[in-house]
């Protein structure tokens, strides 16, 4: 017995990922200027994070063509 679809399975996926990453950019854009976080500290923080923010991005591309391509089955 199956509860919930696959092409579901991908849009909460999918949905759940962009708010993840969009939260991620959010934090490195928007805590410098409201922490005070000097340049040199911000640019270590953006060398580490930013990767992560990419991956989560090209995630979410991926699980929304995935949940698309099951919408056209």
């Amino acid at each position: 017995m199956h509860y919930f679809s696959v092409k579901t399975s991908f849009e909460v996926l999918a949905s759940i990922s962009v708010n993840l990453t969009s939260g991620w950019f959010g934090i490195l854009v928007v805590s410098p200027g409201f922490f005070g976080i000097p340049a040199d500290r911000y640019i270590n923080l953006l060398i580490t994070n930013l990767p992560f923010g990419i991956v989560g991005l090209l995630l979410s591309f991926w699980l929304t063509e995935r949940k698309n391509y099951y919408d056209k089955r």
